[in-house]
């Protein structure tokens, strides 16, 4: 079972004296800025001078360029895109640290893949929430919190766990709790989520009702259009993912427990593939094409965004969408 911390195993004193950069002022990085600056520590805005820097500004934080902002700090938040991550850190952040600095990370990608390798004088830490970023302050605000994987990678002066768990209660996450992690867990876990093919699994979804003769429109109104997988994906969080059957009609319940479930051979055989998926995170497959891909110009990306863009269904929601006055044509 993973251990758990929650707020009186975390003390902010280990924070005192401590100045915190966050480089990144998007979504997580300013929840994240706004939370520890509530819980009295000392925050400053690495940025450019770009609308983030201006976000930053009005929010009344003192903003500075990425390498004076790193030269400041004792502990660097690195919140921004995975794919641009390395060369930030080489470039702007890695000139300005001192030994004993802590690094902040919130996911595993670049540490795991060892596309950022750290000196062994900085403490590096993960804090990854397992929430979107407004949420990050809505919960801590509304008083409940959220969850976040966090590990140690790398302890240079024996103080990097209370670091950790002192930054997770600071940004409000013991208060729900953290698990304790790894960097390569979470990577496995995170790729994972979006790499097994949900999207797809509905594309083909309403391809196949159409292909019966539903309209386009009921199929995707059914499958998600209208609004009601967000509910009961509420369900999920309260009720558990089986639980919350119970609030459905029984033939619902029936239909999904029992008839929707696939013989044992198709459940392996699909388990098998989902295997093929974490393998492949695992042994960097996914890591070095992706890089690949940026360094082509990210031709394979555009070419599969303009495949969907084109496809009928695609076009077809679009109408729909119109329709609910969702957006204009």
């Amino acid at each position: 079972m993973a251990k758990w911390y929650f707020d009186d195993d975390a003390d902010l004193k280990w924070l005192q004296g401590k100045t915190v950069g966050i480089f990144g002022y998007g979504n997580q990085g300013r929840s994240q800025a706004l939370n520890m600056r509530d819980a009295g520590l000392e925050v400053v805005v690495g940025s450019r001078s770009d609308e983030s820097a201006k976000k930053s500004e009005e929010d009344g934080f003192e903003t500075l360029p990425l390498g004076e902002a790193a030269a400041k700090a004792d502990v660097l938040f690195i919140l921004v895109p995975d794919e641009v991550m390395p060369q930030i850190y080489e470039e702007s952040l890695e000139p300005g640290l001192k030994p004993g600095d802590t690094l902040v990370f919130a996911s595993g990608y670049n540490i795991h893949f060892k596309y950022i390798q750290p000196g062994p004088e900085l403490n590096v830490i993960m804090i990854a929430p397992r929430m979107v970023g407004q949420g990050v302050r809505d919960t801590v605000l509304a008083g409940t919190g959220f969850p976040s994987l966090v590990a140690v990678h790398q302890d240079a002066d024996g103080k990097a766990q209370k670091f950790m768990l002192a930054l997770s209660r600071a940004i409000g996450s013991t208060k729900m709790g953290v698990i304790e992690s790894s960097f390569e867990e979470e990577t496995i876990v995170d790729l994972f989520h979006e790499q097994f093919g949900s999207l797809h699994a509905i594309k083909r979804a309403i391809e196949v009702l159409t292909e019966a003769g539903c309209s386009p429109e009921a199929a995707m109104l059914e499958m998600y259009a209208s609004g009601e997988v967000r509910e009961i994906g509420q369900y999920y969080v309260d009720h558990g993912l089986f639980g919350q059957l119970k609030l459905h009609s029984r033939t619902s319940e029936y239909g999904q427990l029992v008839y929707a479930r696939g013989k044992p051979e198709q459940e392996e055989a699909h388990k098998n593939h989902l295997r093929g998926i974490v393998e492949r995170i695992r042994d960097g497959s996914f890591a070095k094409e992706w890089t690949e891909v940026q360094a082509n110009g990210m031709t394979a990306m555009k070419a599969a965004q303009e495949e969907i863009a084109n496809d009928p269904m695609t076009i077809e929601e679009r109408k729909l969408y119109e329709r609910l006055g969702r957006f204009s044509s």
